[in-house]
């Protein structure tokens, strides 16, 4: 591993997630009995404080509302280790807000209202910009506004960083020299497939929407397929890692932790094979708790997880 650990910057949402746990999730026009939590969550803010918890020094850009929902999200992000010197606080605005139903297999639905998370000045973002630290690693998801990723990836040659693109929620339009700024892209196998067309459902059609992504400029794709692990490809290797078999308790955030995982460990200077699996443990951890945050886990979990795997492997 490399001895200097890079610094991580995430882009992304904020929101807090107002979960109901129900036996099975409800069809159209059905009401069933649940139990309700209140959780931080938001793909951005998931993603950086998972690298924060595996000890990273992690910076993110956000908005939030100057509500209490806002406070909240605040307070979590800081208690994680994330650093908060690029928050924007949005006056007047309601911060973002995430309806999630989860069952008791661990399957969600979930539903969004944006709220701060789309009021974003390029004047702001400009500000920001020079906040992001040399030789970085930086990691945008998509639920952010096109035009703020467009103009993100637009600074990537004159800052010189390190950009891993997690295109969830998916939104189609991006350009085509936004595509050509990214180092890693992370869809899921429904992005992938929302992506290209292609359905996914195994590893050859893993393997042939990867090969369609990087025909749209990325250098490199990691397409994540749950339980089935995650498929590696770019223009001189291609390769599949499995999954860790563990118990779901709750899937949200699964993806964002492995996004997180990820990020960390190529600012870690582990190569990428390596650092989809050690992504892949800090994922199957996350999936057996509760929540999308605090279900992130510390760096020693990770390391301990990894080696009970290595010893029932053997």
């Amino acid at each position: 591993m490399n001895s200097i650990v890079r610094p991580l910057m995430f882009f992304g949402t904020t929101n807090l997630d107002l979960c109901v746990t129900v036996d099975n999730l409800p069809v159209a026009g059905q009401s069933v009995l649940g139990k309700f939590t209140q959780y931080a969550g938001g793909k951005g803010a998931n993603q950086a404080v998972a690298g924060a918890k595996l000890g990273l020094h992690t910076l993110f850009y956000t908005r939030v509302g100057d509500d209490n929902a806002g406070q909240f999200l605040l307070r979590s992000l800081k208690d994680a280790g994330v650093s908060l010197d690029a928050v924007e606080i949005a006056v007047g605005e309601p911060s973002g807000m995430a309806l999630v139903a989860v069952d008791k297999d661990g399957n969600n639905l979930i539903v969004i209202d944006p709220g701060a998370n789309q009021n974003i000045a390029l004047d702001s973002l400009h500000n920001v910009i020079t906040k992001i630290p040399s030789n970085a690693v930086v990691v945008v998801e998509m639920g952010l506004p096109l035009y703020v990723i467009e103009y993100l990836f637009a600074q990537k040659e004159k800052h010189q960083f390190t950009l891993i693109f997690n295109p969830a929620p998916v939104q189609m339009g991006l350009s085509a020299e936004a595509w050509q700024a990214v180092d890693i892209v992370t869809p899921n196998a429904n992005e992938a497939t929302a992506l290209t067309g292609i359905d996914v459902s195994d590893l050859n059609t893993a393997a042939q929407a990867a090969q369609m992504l990087l025909k749209l400029g990325p250098q490199s794709v990691v397409i994540t397929l749950g339980q089935d692990g995650a498929y590696y490809c770019d223009a001189y290797e291609a390769f599949h890692t499995p999954s860790f078999q563990v118990v779901a308790r709750d899937t949200t955030g699964a993806g964002d932790a492995f996004n997180g995982g990820l990020s960390a460990a190529i600012a870690m200077g582990l190569p990428i094979r390596q650092a989809i699996v050690k992504a892949s443990a800090v994922a199957a951890i996350s999936v057996t708790r509760p929540g999308a945050q605090i279900s992130m886990p510390l760096a020693s979990e990770v390391e301990d997880f990894l080696n009970l795997m290595s010893q029932q492997e053997k």
